[in-house]
């Protein structure tokens, strides 16, 4: 019987939460049988892509990834942001800077997901001021002195401070709302620890 698609999230929550459980065994043999199309599918395919890149196994993550089937235009962006990070993750940037290129001239139409994953990628591959300005891209509708971030601008918007340090540059509005919005989180995990 398939799984629904709250099972699917339960157990690829169940595979983050442990780095010792091996992932990829259970998610491919869940993959094999799902049909293009079914919920949870992609969160499954993002799943075994993601660890066996992370175990340096950089052309199975590929290949992996070219397994996604038709998509939405927010999930192809992604999928093609995921092979930007593993290339470069796996030393081989000249390889993707084509496709980096392509992103970076549709960057402020990009899911955060994939902004984040490119982000990502290049602070890990020590290139802080590129890294900047992906991050910078997903506070596009923030205006840091007027606004609250979004959950899903925190993640950009902590990055994008975490780099600026990085880089010695001085802070501006941007990361003062980093800085409070870090409190904040330090604060209520405080609360929740009482």
């Amino acid at each position: 019987m398939p799984l629904s698609l709250d099972e699917v999230h339960d157990l690829i929550d169940s595979w983050e939460i442990d780095p010792e459980v091996d992932t990829v065994v259970p998610a491919v043999e869940l993959f094999a049988g799902m049909a293009v199309g079914d919920p949870g599918r992609l969160d499954v395919l993002h799943v075994i892509a993601d660890h066996r890149a992370m175990r340096g196994e950089v052309d199975a993550a590929l290949a992996f990834l070219d397994q996604a089937g038709p998509t939405s235009d927010d999930d192809a962006e992604v999928l093609r942001a995921m092979r930007v990070a593993y290339l470069i993750e796996g030393g081989r940037a000249d390889q993707a800077e084509p496709l980096l290129h392509d992103l970076r001239r549709r960057g402020p139409r990009l899911p955060d997901e994939a902004l984040e994953r490119v982000a990502d990628a290049l602070e890990e591959a020590g290139r802080l001021r590129e890294a900047m300005r992906w991050f910078t891209i997903g506070l596009r509708d923030l205006d840091p002195q007027q606004d609250r971030p979004a959950y899903e601008e925190e993640y950009a918007l902590v990055g994008r401070w975490r780099v600026r340090r990085a880089l010695d540059l001085p802070p501006d509005h941007y990361d003062v709302l980093a800085r409070e919005t870090l409190d904040a989180r330090r604060a209520r995990w405080t609360d929740d620890g009482d």
